[in-house]
């Protein structure tokens, strides 16, 4: 057997599977990139609460601005009492303008929808149904 010829074949193949594993690296590593990518794209900025009250389930909203009107499917009393918006558990009250106000959107971590027997702990305030915001804590 002709050692030179085998240690060149050898080398050969070494090199090869060291141009394959670092091809692989930069391969995992673009879509590692493009994964992150895809993901800040998916980020969504809301402009206001109404946009993102329109994402909840059973929530719907009219109009837009500080005119909107929110109404909670299963939430709604005799009089067709608008929600009470509870912000970091405090009870602001019935006014969606208000609750606008004192929120900023990008600061909102959950939104919890209440309606029916889940409102009744807020009494007859939460007839609408309540719309509970978390805001993010620092």
């Amino acid at each position: 057997m002709n050692f030179p010829r085998v240690l060149k074949l050898v080398f050969i193949a070494i090199f090869g599977l060291c141009v394959a594993f670092q091809a692989d690296a930069q391969d995992k590593k673009e879509k590692k990139k493009k994964k992150k990518k895809e993901k800040t794209e998916k980020t969504v900025t809301y402009m206001s609460l109404a946009d993102l009250l329109r994402r909840q389930p059973g929530v719907m909203v009219q109009g837009s601005g500080n005119n909107a009107k929110v109404a909670i499917r299963g939430g709604a009393g005799p009089s067709g009492t608008d929600p009470l918006y509870v912000i970091d558990k405090v009870p602001i009250g019935n006014s969606y303008a208000q609750a606008a106000g004192m929120v900023d959107v990008n600061d909102i971590a959950n939104i919890s929808v209440l309606s029916g027997a889940d409102a009744s702990q807020y009494g007859t305030r939460g007839n609408g149904g309540v719309i509970e915001i978390t805001t993010k804590k620092e």
